[in-house]
């Protein structure tokens, strides 16, 4: 993206949050301000963007989420589609979006390439399934330590992305991926991401089996 583009959505998101218009959930997300500023959603489906990802999807890539970032999300290593399944699997892409420079000390991605490859971990992974009338009782920690003897048993190695302003990346729903601590705590660390199906999938939520 542009620097003038960067500027704009960045502005506009401290705007919506002064005037309350969006706010924070999950102590530091803020969620679906594609619904409330058009900036965003103008960026989110710009036609170079979707054309891309839906030839990637082999399918009509469709727009569900976004998610704002003003400091690091620190989130332990994990998948998406542990949150945002698709039936077939392989239905969702992210796109993540750099709104400054990335530095190692204020909370960068990290990911571990080729993790994308292995199966898809899922409630049944974990025993975590539950049944008809209830959801499974395992706590999200015990999905984080499955995933964690993963990496070590894979071997898998860690990369971090030293972003910068306006950089976009797309991953695969299944690529390993977190945030590295945000260190310096003097520094904020905006970031946005897109989340897009592929229009022909089913979608739920994996933990909730909703």
């Amino acid at each position: 993206l542009s620097e003038d583009k960067v500027d704009e959505i960045n502005s506009e998101i401290e705007k919506a949050l002064n005037e309350k218009r969006v706010k924070f959930k999950y102590r530091n997300k803020i969620m679906f301000a594609i619904d409330k500023l058009n900036v965003l959603k103008q960026v989110g489906l710009d036609h170079k963007l979707t054309s891309f990802l839906s030839a990637l999807m082999k399918g009509e890539a469709i727009l569900f989420q976004s998610i704002n970032f003003l400091s690091g999300s620190e989130q332990k290593t994990h998948s998406d589609s542990i949150h945002m399944t698709t039936y077939p699997l392989g239905g969702l892409l992210g796109v993540w979006i750099a709104l400054e420079d990335i530095s190692a000390d204020n909370g960068p991605l990290h990911y571990y390439p080729g993790s994308h490859k292995l199966p898809y971990y899922l409630n049944s992974d974990y025993d975590n399934e539950g049944n008809k009338f209830l959801i499974g009782d395992k706590d999200y920690t015990e999905y984080e330590k499955m995933i964690a003897e993963k990496i070590s048993d894979k071997n898998l190695k860690m990369e971090t992305f030293l972003a910068s302003k306006g950089d976009v990346l797309v991953w695969h729903a299944n690529l390993f991926h977190g945030g590295e601590p945000h260190i310096d705590k003097s520094k904020t660390r905006k970031s946005m991401v897109f989340h897009y199906f592929n229009k022909n999938c089913i979608c739920y939520h994996e933990i909730s089996q909703r």
